[in-house]
């Protein structure tokens, strides 16, 4: 009975969450159902673009690229989900430290991983996110292709020692690029995760994010 108890729970709130970065909402529920995703987060939209009779669920997100109270606060108040685009060091601290981001992206380059166990172990005191995109890793050839995956892998370690939590996205900026949330665990595993906690991270964590956000 126990048992049954627990998988009903598991069953009830697990979310199948993906992260888009195109606004063709229309097209993007039509694939987002094919590919069983119920809860996208798509960026650069605010909460009132996203009011209407969808299969499924959609969340308005900002992803600030420059440190400034004026783009946080304006994020705050229209989007269900502000986050911020890693692209340096001191982007990344901001972020841990700045009221109201709730997701940081991508805190890596093909030059460089901006992260360090300080800066994670603040991520996780102040219940922020990190999130990996798919789609940058499919625009990237070659040698460049390999710096960036080792320097997400650089990241994907000081994370997990930090105890911060990640979540794997598709990030598509078209309809090409999209693929299903329950698949992102292999993007884990390119990254050095072993296949039952990269499982573990795509079936627990979204709701987990998502409770914390209170959306």
């Amino acid at each position: 009975m126990f048992f049954q108890a627990v998988l009903v729970h598991t069953v009830i709130f697990m979310v199948r969450l993906n992260f888009v970065r195109f606004t063709d909402l229309s097209a993007v529920e039509a694939l987002s159902l094919q590919l069983g995703d119920d809860t996208i987060i798509v960026d650069g939209t605010a909460r009132q673009a996203l009011v209407g009779n969808f299969k499924v669920r959609f969340l308005s997100c900002m992803v600030i690229e420059k440190r400034g109270n004026s783009d946080l606060q304006r994020a705050s108040k229209d989007c269900d989900i502000v986050a911020v685009r890693g692209s340096s060091p001191e982007m990344c601290s901001w972020a841990a430290n700045a009221k109201g981001i709730g997701l940081l992206l991508q805190p890596f380059s093909a030059e460089k991983c901006f992260l360090d166990l300080q800066t994670a172990n603040v991520l996780r005191d102040n219940g922020i996110f990190v999130g990996f995109l798919f789609s940058d890793f499919l625009e990237c050839e070659d040698m460049r292709q390999a710096q960036l995956i080792k320097n997400a892998s650089m990241a994907l370690k000081i994370l997990t020692n930090a105890g911060v939590g990640v979540l794997f996205f598709s990030g598509a900026k078209n309809l090409a690029q999209m693929r299903a949330s329950k698949d992102m665990s292999s993007l884990g595993v390119l990254f050095g995760m072993g296949k039952e906690d990269a499982l573990k991270v795509v079936r627990e964590n979204p709701a987990m994010f998502l409770e914390r956000a209170a959306v």
